[in-house]
């Protein structure tokens, strides 16, 4: 994940996410069938992993925008939560790290492509920033 060169403040980041999401939320869609068609258009081996895709596919969007904004927010949990999801995902199968950077990668991706013209310079240093700091803690967990 690249380093950003300003950090935003924790109480602006956090208003960043969310005025993001407002503007995504305004394109009227649904962020799990964008987001995973993008992932196993690049990854279709990875589709075999997600034995009941409807449920599993949107609670992993769930845990990942959580993660986010709890970690935005410096949440104590997020830490061992993070812990937990990657050590849970070995059971899964192979899942290197640098799939984890993708997949933030296209996430942010996909929020953006959701939001359109609505999306802004700071809403991506803002998602950028977050999930940087949220790689760092799956790559010292993996």
């Amino acid at each position: 994940m690249p380093e950003l060169q300003a950090v935003i403040e924790t109480d602006q980041l956090g208003e960043l996410l969310e005025q993001s999401l407002y503007a995504v939320a305004e394109a009227g869609e649904d962020i799990t069938p964008h987001f995973f068609a993008r992932f196993f258009a690049r990854h279709p081996d990875q589709q075999a992993m997600f034995f009941q895709p409807t449920v599993s596919c949107g609670a992993m969007v769930g845990e990942i925008l959580d993660s986010l904004i709890a970690l935005a927010a410096r949440e104590s949990w997020v830490d061992t939560s993070i812990h937990n999801l990657v050590i849970a995902h070995r059971c899964y199968g192979n899942f290197p790290l640098p799939l984890y950077a993708e997949l933030l990668n296209l996430f942010v991706e996909t929020l953006a492509d959701l939001a359109g013209e609505r999306w802004s310079a700071d809403y991506e240093a803002a998602w950028r920033q977050v999930t940087a700091d949220l790689y760092r803690l799956i790559a010292h967990a993996h």
